[in-house]
């Protein structure tokens, strides 16, 4: 009599594959937590852009002559409070500052600029937003300064992130040159 072997699957070959296996997921593992970083400081970015460009769009449709566009006699740019921009006679403004809130409430959508947080279920805002201006002849590179006549004014909104994946280092600057009425 004649013994038939079934043909089948040992214990040892399905654990050997199943090793094969688990091997194979532990090395993608890392790729699905580098996505997900990427993933939020490519929204962070986004983020920042969409608040220059923003803060841009507001500033361009001020009279040239607004106390938020004003460059100090004696100076060719103001700047956020302690800040410098190389080569520029600067004069600091509190209109340059940041100007987004402090802290926001996600539930209510509430924000404050109270320097404390307002209390529980309040954070910290993602973002900061700065701006400068500068003054400039018809050729764009000579500085002017105030009160002398310009030409050009550029407005520079830099935007960092306070939080995320990369605070500070997905920062965003975006620049515009607003010409002033009568100059050609």
């Amino acid at each position: 009599m004649e013994v038939k072997r079934e043909a089948g699957t040992t214990l040892i070959e399905v654990l050997i594959a199943m090793m094969i296996l688990g091997l194979a997921l532990l090395a993608l593992a890392p790729l699905f937590s580098g996505a997900v970083r990427t993933n939020a400081s490519s929204n962070q970015l986004t983020n920042a852009n969409t608040l220059a460009r923003e803060k841009l769009e507001e500033l361009s449709g001020y009279p040239r002559n607004d106390p938020r566009l004003t460059v100090t006699d004696g100076h060719n740019a103001t700047v956020p409070t302690g800040a410098t921009i190389p080569g520029a006679s600067v004069s600091e403004s509190t209109w340059c500052d940041n100007d987004l809130p402090l802290w926001y409430e996600p539930s209510s959508g509430a924000t404050s600029r109270t320097a404390t947080s307002p209390g529980s279920g309040w954070f910290s805002y993602p973002y900061r937003r700065t701006y400068t201006v500068e003054q400039y002849a018809n050729d764009l590179t000579t500085r002017i300064s105030s009160p002398n006549s310009y030409s050009v004014k550029l407005l520079t909104v830099t935007v960092r992130p306070t939080q995320g994946p990369f605070p500070g280092l997905r920062a965003t600057t975006q620049s515009l040159y607003v010409r002033s009425r009568g100059t050609t």
